[in-house]
């Protein structure tokens, strides 16, 4: 689950997306997206994890 947590952050920063505009396209609270992102070992909800990873494709 972290190397998905790593991998999302990647693309993310290769797109040039903040966690913040990242929370806005999938309507979830930036604060909260924050805390989820944080560099800790605490995963990251799997629904989250796929929302994040189709907003960043698209």
């Amino acid at each position: 689950m972290e190397s998905q947590k790593l991998e999302v952050i990647r693309k993310m920063e290769a797109k040039g997306l903040t966690l913040a505009e990242a929370a806005e396209r999938i309507a979830f609270d930036p604060a909260l997206l924050k805390l989820y992102f944080a560099q800790d070992s605490y995963p990251v909800p799997k629904r989250i994890i796929d929302k994040l990873a189709e907003a960043i494709n698209n």
